[in-house]
């Protein structure tokens, strides 16, 4: 416990509230759409016609921040700009004032107020990394400013009287808050499949680490998703659940380091977010057998114990072993688990996956799962919709509790794929229509688009979910919101005869689907991003010509 309150002390989260609110360096981000790599900083700031230069060791260096946007220090841009920079410490809000014009730009809200008046913003003022950030493009048009970009030179294009260039500004990558190449995330999942195959020593493992978070560099990701819980364990040390078998070899034993801590640093230090991604009601699967869960897993203990009021917080089916999603007490143990991973961890984000309900039936006493609980419950809703509230519930106080830490952390789900799967009245039971349709739910989903093109129906139509059709059902999604809709595609098909109803596989017909996903969801302006399932199948014989021609396309 010592231990934890001492990473808590420490922790880079309250390091930069306490740099923030002292206003020692204030950055704003350059909230354009700019074609760019995680590692450039060769960002140029023309203001007027004169390129700008300041001392970087004093004010900071030009750079491309964690959603590939380029950050520029505030007193140095805004000071040649004419204006005045002040920062409000009680209210977590900078200001900017110039010509009589008032801008507040309140710290994790999408919005900004000129002169008291609310401007809705497509991105939001963050703390990260020691210093306040601002959404640049959209405190200069308070003042009438002209920004573009100039893709030749790599330069900020800043005109103060509101005129454009007379060669005009190369706009292909988007305006600011579009999608693109420019400011997408591209993001790794890095799963338990990687870490059973990575070696259980310090300094071993730290090594597979580091080599495997330069190859994401290397294939051209600006994230990662790294499994920090998989079957009701933890990869760091935790006061709620034991020590994963993939830290150590066996759940519940100390591997003697803190691999997330190490994960963390190593990710930020090349330039790559960190997302944690948990699976919140997992207790058993594929390599984690129930005769491998720990004494001190809670599932074990509450089977275990001579309560009988708990019995029912874990429930086996089809012989794997789950946490239930009626339960309070289970909501709470895994709200519990997310904290302590936010307070303790600089992490970018939290990510669930597909995991939620397994297939149920209500006539099958053995698959009926929750059932007796919604018998008890006199709940008036349908069991499918009490089912989505339980997920909800769950969802939310997720929500609620990175929000808490950090308005400017992100939390997102990347469900399946077909939309009429999860509006299934027996399965998932993921409520999509909610959470992308109202605030407080999700930051992003990312469905997981795994068929190609060309997918067919048994009738031999193009089915519903092939990509460009599914696409469009999640694109129209998550326009009834301001939910980012991220893109979730799978390499593993790459090179193999994936049934698909065509009488050549299209993944043995092609070599360049993953390329033209990307391509196509960026025709759209509608897709933010994209994640790879996963890492170590970049590597593999069958997917080197998809990998190879994927990769031109990320760079």
């Amino acid at each position: 416990m010592e231990q934890k309150q001492k990473r808590k002390r420490l922790n880079a989260r309250t390091r930069r509230w306490i740099a923030a609110a002292a206003a020692l360096a204030v950055l704003l981000t350059l909230a354009l759409a700019l074609p760019t790599s995680a590692e450039s900083t060769d960002v140029k700031i023309e203001l007027d016609g004169k390129v700008l230069t300041w001392d970087a060791s004093q004010y900071g260096a030009a750079f491309i921040d964690k959603n590939s946007r380029t950050q520029v220090p505030l007193n140095a841009v805004m000071t040649a700009f004419g204006a005045e920079v002040g920062w409000d410490g009680g209210a977590r809000t900078a200001v900017v004032e110039k010509d009589d014009i008032r801008v507040e730009v309140p710290i994790g809200e999408k919005y900004i107020l000129k002169d008291g008046e609310k401007i809705e913003n497509d991105t939001t003022a963050v703390i990260i990394k020691q210093r306040t950030y601002l959404p640049i493009a959209a405190v200069l048009k308070c003042f009438g400013a002209y920004v573009g970009w100039d893709g030749g030179t790599r330069t900020v294009i800043v005109r103060s009287d509101g005129s454009e260039p007379e060669t005009p500004s190369d706009q292909s990558g988007g305006s600011a808050g579009s999608a693109g190449a420019s400011d997408e995330m591209r993001a790794m999942w890095i799963s338990y499949l990687e870490f059973s195959k990575m070696p259980k020593g310090e300094a071993a493992f730290k090594k597979a680490v580091d080599d495997m978070f330069d190859g994401c560099v290397k294939y051209g990701m600006n994230a990662v998703i790294v499994q920090v819980r998989a079957d009701s364990d933890a990869m760091y040390p935790s006061d709620y659940f034991p020590w994963s078998k993939f830290a150590s070899g066996t759940q519940g034993t100390d591997p003697g380091y803190d691999p997330l801590d190490y994960m963390v640093k190593a990710a930020h230090s090349r330039n790559l977010e960190f997302h944690a991604w948990v699976n919140p009601y997992r207790v058993t699967g594929y390599l984690m057998p129930w005769s491998e869960v720990s004494a001190d897993n809670p599932a074990k203990r509450w089977l275990s114990d001579s309560d009988p009021s708990n019995d029912r917080w874990v429930l086996k089916h089809k012989d794997f072993y789950y946490f239930n999603p009626s339960v309070p007490e289970v909501r709470e143990l895994v709200i519990d688990g997310v904290k302590e991973i936010v307070e303790n961890y600089d992490v970018d984000g939290v990510h669930f996956d597909d995991y939620f309900y397994p297939s149920l039936s209500n006539t099958d006493q053995s698959l009926w799962f929750d059932k007796p609980e919604y018998d008890a419950s006199g709940s008036s809703m349908g069991i499918a919709d009490w089912r989505r509230d339980n997920v909800n519930k769950l969802v939310k106080g997720v929500y609620d509790a990175v929000k808490a830490q950090d308005r400017s952390m992100v939390f997102g789900i990347s469900p399946a794929g077909n939309v009429d799967n999860l509006r299934s009245s027996t399965s998932y039971f993921v409520d999509i229509d909610t959470w992308t349709a109202n605030e407080g739910y999700i930051d992003y989903i990312m469905p997981q688009l795994y068929w190609g093109f060309e997918r067919k129906t048994s009738a031999g139509e193009l089915a519903p979910y092939a990509y460009e059709n599914n696409l469009s059902t999640w694109i129209d999604l998550t326009n009834r919101g301001s939910v980012k809709l991220y893109v979730g595609l799978n390499v593993d098909n790459a090179g193999k005869n994936v049934s698909d109803n065509n009488a050549t596989s299209e993944w043995l017909r092609y070599s360049d689907i993953l390329a033209r996903q990307v391509e196509a969801g960026r025709r759209t302006g509608k897709v933010e991003g994209y994640a790879f399932f996963r890492y170590d199948i970049f590597g593999a014989d069958a997917a080197k010509k998809e990998v190879d021609n994927l990769i031109k396309v990320l760079k």
